[in-house]
């Protein structure tokens, strides 16, 4: 008889005496070796050392999976941040500093604007700044859109260039910007220091073409002259024709980067920046322009040369180097200021009279419209 088989009669109830005996036995065994493991300290049985490895190494990767996702989340939120800082914090504060410096240091005047309209007093003989406005145009980037007035008329009152300004510095203009209309080009005045070099049409001829015109035209000139002019001489012819609209004075002082491309505005400015800016740079304004001085001239062309000296950030959107405004200051003090040219704008008549000078040398018509008076 063998335990098996007893125990299952036992368990379906069919067990004989023998068997229920047999199967009794068998379970109070177990039971005391049951209660007699439960009251000993067992030695743990020994892991499998492959399972153990490779847990720890899923372990492993798990936290390296989790540190490098943070990593690359935190990375990738600080590079946001700072994009976003640099975007919508650091580059607008820069670009305001240059745009819209008098918000920054109370000079009670537009410091961009104030340097736009000393570029043009310089670089745009028959031109004046007018105004301008910035708009967001790319990453760290703005668009300034420039406007400028056109003195000839011929129905371009706004001449529109513009130029870029990223982090506080501003985009160089090139001459096309600076001389948009098209009037500034080497070949309008004599180069009296190189007879013969660039000769410009005069005469008899030009007389009777003059003479033909009516009185209600009026004409931008550009005049020469036999020599090269003092500013006092400039101021005396500028005296003797009080009817002609003197608008710049083609001029040179050592430090320009080019002859040819210098001048000094003869008129006030188009924007007017108030009392600040006169007694910060005296004469810039050039408030009366008919009853000219040398000095007041040679003040004129030294405050927009001072203020573009003392603004290199705005100077920088000039053809000159900002260096170059403080090589022209020392050189201005020593030589003084030569006038090479004219440009005016007249009737036929007055520009007649303007050729009946002694020291005119040439008038060459540049643009003419219809002045008319009711």
């Amino acid at each position: 008889m063998n335990f098996e088989t007893a125990f299952a009669h036992y368990q379906a109830h069919t067990a004989t005496a023998e068997e229920t005996a047999l199967v009794e036995r068998e379970l109070e065994k177990y039971r005391l070796i049951e209660d007699y493991l439960a009251e000993q300290e067992l030695p743990e049985l020994p892991e499998d050392a492959a399972a153990a490895a490779s847990a720890e190494t899923k372990a492993v990767k798990r936290r390296l999976n989790r540190r490098t996702r943070n990593i690359v989340l935190i990375s990738t939120v600080a590079v946001l941040a700072v994009v976003l800082l640099l975007q919508l914090v650091v580059s607008p504060l820069l670009n305001r500093r240059v745009y819209t410096d008098d918000l920054v240091d109370g000079s009670g005047y537009p410091t961009f604007d104030v340097g736009m309209s000393a570029l043009a007093g310089l670089y745009m003989p028959l031109g004046d700044y007018y105004g301008s406005y910035a708009e967001h145009s790319g990453f760290m980037r703005d668009t300034l859109h420039l406007t400028f007035y056109d003195r000839t008329g011929s129905n371009r009152f706004h001449i529109q260039t513009q130029t870029g300004l990223s982090l506080g510095h501003v985009g160089q203009l090139n001459s096309g910007d600076l001389h948009a209309i098209g009037y500034m080009y080497s070949g309008f005045f004599y180069d009296n220091r190189n007879p013969g070099r660039n000769d410009v049409w005069s005469g008899d001829t030009g007389q009777a073409a003059l003479d033909a015109l009516p009185e209600y035209m009026r004409l931008t000139s550009a005049v020469s002259f036999h020599k090269v002019l003092t500013v006092d001489e400039l101021a005396d012819i500028m005296a003797r024709h009080p009817d002609v609209d003197f608008l710049s004075a083609n001029v040179w002082v050592d430090g320009a980067y080019n002859y040819d491309s210098l001048h000094c505005s003869l008129q006030h400015m188009m924007l007017a920046y108030g009392d600040d800016l006169e007694e910060d740079y005296p004469g810039m304004q050039l408030q009366e322009y008919k009853n000219l001085t040398g000095e007041d001239i040679t003040q004129h062309f030294r405050a927009m040369v001072q203020y573009l000296a003392d603004h290199p950030e705005v100077a920088k959107a000039g053809p000159d180097e900002p260096y170059r405004y403080k090589e022209m200051l020392l050189n201005l003090e020593e030589d003084g200021l030569e006038v090479l040219g004219l440009w005016v704008q007249g009737t036929p008549d007055q520009i007649t009279a303007l050729l009946d000078e002694e020291l005119v040398r040439s008038v060459r018509n540049y643009d003419a419209r219809i002045q008319l008076w009711t």
